[in-house]
């Protein structure tokens, strides 16, 4: 118990010493903050377990309420390690036991959940604890234990139901006599990881996974009273799961956070089987064909455990589960099965495309296969430092005395000595390589306040009595956690565009502002009304507004929309009073969510620029697309707007880089969008983009007298998209030159936009012209 009580500390402290200050911007943080200060209802599957723990975890005088969060995420993600290398250490050894603990306790993924208000450490936790149990079972079954694995695992599940997932392996292991027969270890294993899987796959049918459950649960049960086990095991199981009724009891009492409102039968039924969300992880897979994101996941999957497990770890688990499977075949399918179930089959339901903030809702569900091949590495461990038993025993580790003398026994001891030395080289490797590889940098959050300060910049945009419309999640539960718990700006109505057609926001809506008019935020048509009905309506860069919605003006990071705009809300220079503290780079963040938060600033920026733009004030134009383009490179649109603010200065030659980087950026957002799979909306407007980039330095080249570059240009613009202005612009080049390409250009300009004033002139005066 001491080793593990020091496992505990030392990871305890590492995460303490790096977690942020308050709240972190990742996923649903805000959310859980939120939810778990008012007791609310959160999210499917709700959470129940983890949101009464982090309630309850507000009594502590420590910090603020997501710091308390914190803290108890580093807790189990601490106890999680402390308890595997408990298990470990009975078992295999010290030096096994720590190389487990090291290997989970030092992989990024895991590290950065043990510092976030989420419930993915403690699902770790439950995940090790429910291992534990069911190891322990196939050492010598007992009823009283196996009645605990199935209360354990049904609470559990009231956290994360993706535990579910390992449910048919760890009943093999946990089940069953002391050795099966080879046949039937070989009918189990094909059932279970091929034929159902298979037929998951076919037909998407999650009663298959349920099949599964109840056959191996029947198949393995103690025989002779298997109606009786089972009614106890669903009793108890029950009596775990029992949690989840806090969702319909609290939702009858309309907390500020009431997400589908269960306490409506059929609500709680969706709630808890994510229907909304199609049953997967996100509703962006159902965009795509079922496994059709299979392989390029698994490439991901494989650079996460190069990075996460290095080439030392990898090789540990790879001999760990040769060993497993001659000396324990039983664990070693049980631990197989959930590896299978919970890694690579996991990836093909969830189906999401490789792109960063896919990859960023996909990283935490790594972390099951993840311990499972942190206890195979344990297992390769202790086989390498001599097997069972042979850590730090004593020199009689080499074995009794060997007949033929006294230096046969020196040279076994020697051999044993050096096994075990190297194994514990391979431990010390597993916590150096990590380091070597700038990991303290890259996960260090001591001084992380892009929340806070991004809190307090968006609302110090919004006038008294404003509605401020927000769509992410990270943008929208950060000023949720802000305004539900710290009280600011209580006189804002913080809408989520997502969720504004939704029943139960609408509902809660009604009880805290009944004068706020609530409507879906999908077409034009819905904003226009949702903006004529409410006084004074603001929109986030993360908002969805459509193009049709006029007028718009900047007010630092808010759009006022409608007549806020054109009432001439007095704003001041919020940029002047914005604090942003830390490094406001896109590139150099330690996550996706914090550059997301770094492109919003950026966009506001550049929609800003836009309007001194069109008000002639090129100056400040120029300085506002700078510090955009500074905040996040990758972002064509400042250099495009740059080039052209320069370029109607009076300065081409000048212009001239600055579409040139426009284009190069959008080649590589072109690339990028084919890598990660993106949808065809999304392609077809960044070739617009590029389109429009393009022509743009085919004008310039015209302009400067060189008309073979800009033919190329425009050419090369409408094959990246078909623009009306490109054909005129075309029309115009050949004028005089070619008759019938102008005539070909003209009609081709009107029949993408017959409003263009231009072309209809330039048509009407080819009447008399040749042919």
């Amino acid at each position: 118990m001491r080793g593990a009580a020091l496992v505990f500390a030392a990871f305890f402290g590492l995460y303490v010493w790096n977690m942020p200050p308050g709240l972190p911007l990742y996923r649903d943080s805000g959310e859980m903050t939120t939810s778990a200060a008012t007791l609310g209802v959160s999210h499917p599957t709700g959470y129940p377990l983890y949101i009464l723990l982090g309630h309850a975890i507000q009594v502590l005088p420590l910090g603020n309420r997501a710091y308390r969060m914190d803290l108890l995420s580093a807790a189990a993600g601490a106890a999680a390690l402390s308890l595997l290398f408990f298990i470990c250490r009975r078992r295999l050894g010290v030096v096994s036991a720590l190389g487990a603990a090291i290997l989970l306790g030092l992989n990024p993924t895991y590290w950065s959940v043990c510092m976030v208000p989420e419930m993915y450490s403690l699902w770790m936790l439950a995940s090790v604890a429910v291992l534990a149990l069911a190891w322990r079972l196939r050492e010598g079954y007992g009823e009283r234990l196996w009645l605990g694995f199935c209360f354990l695992y049904g609470l559990a599940l009231t956290n994360r139901m993706d535990l579910v997932l390992w449910a048919p392996g760890l009943l093999w292991m946990a089940l069953g006599p002391e050795e099966d027969a080879s046949r039937v270890k070989g009918l189990w294993a094909m059932l279970a990881l091929a034929c159902f899987p298979a037929a998951l796959a076919l037909t998407d049918s999650k009663a298959l996974l349920a099949l599964l459950i109840v056959g191996t649960a029947l198949w393995r049960a103690p025989a002779g009273r298997k109606g009786r086990w089972a009614l106890w095991s669903l009793a108890f199981a029950g009596l775990g799961l029992s949690l989840d009724l806090y969702l319909p009891i609290r939702s009858s009492a309309h907390p500020w956070l009431d997400w589908n409102h269960p306490a409506e039968l059929a609500n709680l039924k969706e709630t808890l089987l994510r229907s909304r969300y199609g049953g997967t992880l996100d509703l962006l897979s159902k965009s795509y064909a079922k496994g059709e994101l299979l392989v390029p996941n698994l490439v991901v999957y494989g650079r996460h455990l190069w990075d996460s497990f290095s080439l030392v770890g990898l090789l540990a688990a790879v001999l760990g589960c040769a060993s497993l499977s001659r000396s324990d075949n039983r664990i070693f399918l049980g631990a197989a099965a959930a590896y299978w179930w919970g890694g690579p089959l996991f990836l093909f339901l969830a189906n999401m495309p490789p792109n960063p903030h896919a990859l960023a809702i996909v990283e935490p569900h790594y972390l099951p296969s993840d311990l499972i091949l942190a206890l195979w590495a344990a297992f390769g461990l202790s086989a390498l430092a001599g097997g069972r038993g042979a850590q730090w025993r004593g020199v009689e580790a080499g074995g009794p005395a060997v007949p033929g003398g006294f230096r046969k026994g020196v040279a076994a001891r020697r051999a044993a000595w050096g096994r075990q030395a190297l194994a514990c080289l391979a431990v010390l490797a597993l916590a150096v390589v990590p380091f070597s590889r700038g990991l303290a940098g890259r996960m260090g959050r001591r001084q992380h306040l892009f929340s806070y300060d991004y809190a307090k910049n968006v609302l110090r945009c919004v006038p008294p009595g404003g509605v401020l419309v927000a769509k992410k999640d990270v943008q929208l539960y950060s000023l949720w956690h802000y305004q539900a718990l710290h009280g600011w700006r209580p006189d804002v109505d913080v809408v989520a565009q997502g969720l504004a057609g939704s029943p139960w926001y609408r509902e809660g809506w009604r009880r805290r502002d009944p004068g706020l008019a609530l409507s879906p935020l999908r077409d034009a048509a819905q904003w226009a009304r949702f903006i004529g009905s409410n006084p004074a309506v603001f929109a986030l860069p993360d908002a969805e507004v459509p193009p049709e919605i006029r007028p718009r003006r900047q007010n630092g990071m808010a759009s006022a929309l409608g007549p806020a705009a054109s009432r001439g809300v007095p704003m001041g220079r919020p940029w002047d009073l914005f604090v942003l503290r830390g490094d406001y780079r896109y590139d150099t963040q330690p996550d996706f969510f914090t550059s997301d938060i770094v492109s919003d600033y950026s966009r506001a920026l550049y929609f800003e620029a836009e309007e001194a733009s069109k008000a002639g004030e090129a100056l400040a134009a120029s300085a506002l697309l700078n510090r955009s383009w500074s905040m996040h490179w990758m972002f064509p649109e400042a250099p495009t707007l740059l080039g052209y603010v320069v370029f109607s200065s009076g300065a081409p030659a000048e212009a001239k880089p600055y579409y040139e980087a426009a284009v190069a950026l959008y080649d590589e957002m072109l690339r990028l969008a084919e890598e990660y799979r993106a949808l065809p909306e999304l392609k077809g407007s960044i070739s617009r983009g590029a389109a429009e980039a393009m022509m743009h330095l085919g004008v310039l080249c015209e302009k400067t007298g060189d008309p073979a570059a800009a033919e190329r240009r425009y050419l090369e613009s409408l094959r990246l998209h078909p623009l009306a202005q490109t054909h005129f612009n075309l029309a115009v080049l050949y004028w005089d030159k070619d008759w019938t390409r102008v005539r070909r250009e003209l009609t081709a300009a009107l029949s993408l936009d017959p409003t263009h004033a231009d072309a209809a002139k330039y048509h009407a005066m080819l009447r008399g012209r040749p042919r």
